[in-house]
This record gives C-alpha cells, structure tokens and sequence, in this order.
C-alpha cells in the first residue's frame, strides 16, 4: 500500500498546482499590460475615445430624430384607406353577384 497516494498528498499538489497557476496568470497579466503600455500611446487610445463619443452622439441624434416623428403619417392613414376601400369596393361587388345569382 506504499504506492497509493494519500488525501493530504493529493491536497498540497492542487494547492501547488493553484499557485503555480496564480503566478503564471500574473506574470501573463502583467506581460500584457506593459505591452499595450508600450504599443498603445496616450494620443492614440483619446483619438479611438472620441471617435467613439462623436459615433455616439450622432446615433443619440438620430434616435432622438425617430422618436419625434409620428407614428402614423399621412401616407401611412392614405394606404389604411385604400385598403379600407378596396375590401368596401370588393364586398359591395360581392353583394352585387349574389343578388345577380338568384
């Protein structure tokens, strides 16, 4: 039984294994940080910020531009009453052939 591994053993290898693991995702963490730190300038990262704010205030304006329109415009009300119409105009010609068909 010498070769089975004990709780406590297998217990300090995870923590070991959870360490090891801290350190290498802080060491990847910190990598990357000084590398956008080295290839990003200042400059570069306020331009891409306000590019982003005009994008943002033109788009508000828009939004702003769709909601004051009404929902129903007149074109909208001419074609509900040609549809109107038309379903009228079908169901007085269908009155007409019934009273034709007698």
């Amino acid at each position: 039984m010498t070769d089975d591994v004990s709780p406590g053993e297998v217990y300090r290898r995870l923590v070991d294994h959870e360490q090891r693991t801290d350190r290498v995702h802080a060491s990847l963490d910190s990598r990357v940080t000084d590398l956008a730190k080295d290839t990003v300038t200042v400059r570069m990262w306020q331009e891409a910020e306000q590019d982003r704010d005009r994008e943002v205030q033109a788009l508000t304006g828009r939004v702003s531009k769709l909601e004051e329109r009404p929902a129903m415009t007149f074109g909208r009300w001419i074609a509900i009453l040609t549809v109107a119409a038309a379903f009228l105009a079908l169901a007085v010609q269908a009155y007409g052939t019934m009273k034709g068909a007698k």
